[in-house]
């Protein structure tokens, strides 16, 4: 029954995907009705699509009004999947009411998108109802477009589905469901959100817009979707071509609607093409003498196979950091600074390629703030051994979403960043500001959730 509804959904997309693209269309919208496009990101990996695109790493008032006036596209990284919720609320109210005033100041219309994790995982209504709050949006629409097609996952028959192989798994199935903070158990989408909602969502209140829809009916007719009583509207899509469609609709219609979307839809409503995947001149320059630094922390069982890959076929210097004893103050601290001494002593040997990863036992606590807690905690511990790290790398690549942003923010001290574009799909690129830990450095960004099992190898096998 799986394989025969996999090979339903492969054909479908292979169909779907010989539409021509209407991006065309979308450029032409935005140039006849300019708007600001914002994206908020719950933790860096939302900029897997994009390319040639800045990211405000920093809240700094300054900064984002200096992109609101001068970048069409940015993005902030908020990396509320961090927090708990009332603090996800509260920067997703404060960063609203900002790009609420700086619309008021300069008269500029602004779109923003709350990017959230295509595995289904994150803050969600909360987070976007607290923005609308900031952003003074009664009434709006809540748009529901979870597709990624660039790490295989597809919406369709209203089912989110995350393709492993040859198959298309269930989101409810997957090991991404079984999160220890941001778990659930539906896959079809309109139980999701109300399951998500805890009874704050009516089911009756929930409208899917099909594939067919999108497909035969014109964006007129999708506006007066958009414009109906539902509140909860949910995209199914299988190619770039239902997001475009969607996306043009959104751009000509005038009701309120806050985006909750996984990447791919940040190029269907930018109009920005997928560009080339980078290769090794694109991303090392001034370090070529210098040693590789990976950096592993996410969880999720397709890292731990990632991990266990490395350690068969690379030649590498593996540096463990055991958080096993996350917990003992004391313990943890005398772990961090053993590790951090272990990672300057090899880095001083040049010519490396060096992976410093946590150890794989999951500290598991009774309650969800709890773990997610342990989670900062363990992630805190990280961030020690890199402000330690005395030397240049000719690259760093972080792992996982939560590790990626704060090695960024807090260890490397990244105010700004230009995103280059994809080594791989799914698998952004960062050029660090000048004023960082270490200026204009490649900074890979690899979520926790993409790729096989010799992705990773293959990424840094490529590089050296």
């Amino acid at each position: 029954m799986k394989k025969a509804v996999s090979n339903t959904i492969l054909q479908e997309i292979e169909r779907a995907n010989t539409i021509p693209s209407n991006s065309s269309l979308i450029r032409q919208e935005l140039k006849k009705n300019p708007r600001t496009i914002v994206v908020l990101d719950d933790d860096p990996t939302g900029t897997q699509t994009v390319n040639n695109v800045p990211v405000i790493a920093n809240w700094n008032v300054e900064l984002i009004e200096d992109a609101f006036l001068n970048s069409p596209v940015f993005f902030i990284l908020t990396n509320s999947r961090s927090m708990i919720a009332s603090k996800a609320n509260q920067v997703a109210q404060e960063i609203g009411a900002l790009l609420r005033l700086l619309s008021e100041k300069y008269n500029k219309e602004v779109l923003v998108i709350s990017r959230g994790d295509s595995t289904l995982r994150g803050h969600y209504p909360n987070e976007v109802n607290a923005l609308a709050k900031g952003l003074n949006l009664k009434n709006a629409k809540h748009l529901i477009v979870p597709a990624f097609f660039e790490g295989g996952r597809y919406t369709y028959n209203n089912i989110h589905y995350v393709k492993e192989g040859n198959d298309f798994i269930p989101a409810g199935e997957t090991p991404f469901a079984r999160d220890n903070t941001f778990g659930y158990s539906a896959s079809d989408m309109s139980d999701w959100l109300v399951e998500k909602g805890k009874g704050s969502i009516n089911k009756n209140n929930i409208i899917a817009i099909t594939t067919s829809q999108l497909e035969d009916k014109g964006p007129s007719k999708i506006v007066a979707i958009l414009k109906s009583s539902f509140t909860y509207i949910i995209v199914n899509a299988t190619a770039y071509f239902h997001l475009e469609q969607m996306a043009l609709a959104c751009l000509q219609s005038k009701t309120p609607i806050l985006y909750r979307t996984a990447a791919s839809f940040v190029n269907a409503i930018t109009g920005i093409k997928v560009g080339k995947k980078l290769d090794k001149n694109d991303i090392i320059n001034d370090s070529k003498d210098s040693f590789s630094l990976t950096i592993i922390g996410s969880y999720v069982p397709k890292t731990n196979e990632q991990l266990n890959y490395l350690k068969e076929h690379l030649e590498a210097r593996f540096i463990k950091l055991d958080v096993s004893m996350v917990n003992d103050e004391k313990k943890f601290h005398e772990e961090i600074s053993k590790t951090a001494k272990l990672l300057n002593k090899v880095a001083k040997q040049k010519n490396k390629n060096i992976v410093l990863y946590t150890s794989r036992t999951v500290i598991k606590s009774d309650t969800k703030t709890e773990s997610l807690k342990i989670v900062n905690r363990v992630s805190d511990g990280i961030i020690s051994v890199i402000k330690c790290l005395q030397h240049k790398p000719k690259y760093i690549l972080a792992k996982g979403g939560i590790t990626s942003s704060d090695i960024a923010t807090k260890a490397l001290a990244v105010k700004t960043a230009k995103v280059l574009g994809q080594l791989h799909e799914g698998v952004p690129v960062w050029q660090l500001d000048p004023n960082s830990k270490f200026p204009n450095l490649s900074y890979i960004i690899f979520p926790g959730n993409v790729g096989h099992k010799d992705t990773l190898y293959n990424i840094i096998k490529n590089l050296e």
